[in-house]
């Protein structure tokens, strides 16, 4: 995919410019929970920042403290394409191994709670029941 892949004369703090998987918000906390300094090329990345970032890229810690104000959330659109996933388990039917549930999916639904059942019933599949 175009534009997904920084260069290795990029540096860790600019590569969000050149994806389009990633917004750069979430990029930059990414490099910096990663502690990897922003003005860091990628070609003299050490393995162990590499490392570090692969790790926070697949389990990136959150800790939800509190819920928005009335109106302050939102839905996205687009996503995974339905016919890619095993709907009895929510499994990728490309990549074994890998499931998906909520707001991944390409799924939309009309306000009024639709999308948080959608969200809980596909994380439950998703979990394994």
């Amino acid at each position: 995919m175009k534009g997904t892949e920084a260069s290795n004369d990029e540096s860790a703090g600019d590569s969000a410019k050149s994806t389009q998987i990633i917004p750069k918000r979430l990029w930059s906390a990414l490099v910096q929970h990663s502690e990897i300094p922003n003005d860091t090329i990628w070609g003299n990345a050490s393995k162990s920042m590499i490392r570090s970032l692969s790790n926070n890229l697949s389990a990136f810690p959150l800790c939800v403290t509190s819920k928005g104000i009335f109106k302050e959330e939102f839905v996205t659109a687009g996503g995974v394409a339905l016919n890619e996933v095993q709907m009895s388990s929510m499994q990728s039917k490309i990549t074994p191994g890998l499931f998906m549930c909520g707001e991944v999916l390409d799924v939309d639904g009309v306000t009024g709670g639709f999308n948080f059942m959608g969200c809980w019933s596909t994380g439950y599949l998703a979990g394994g029941k």
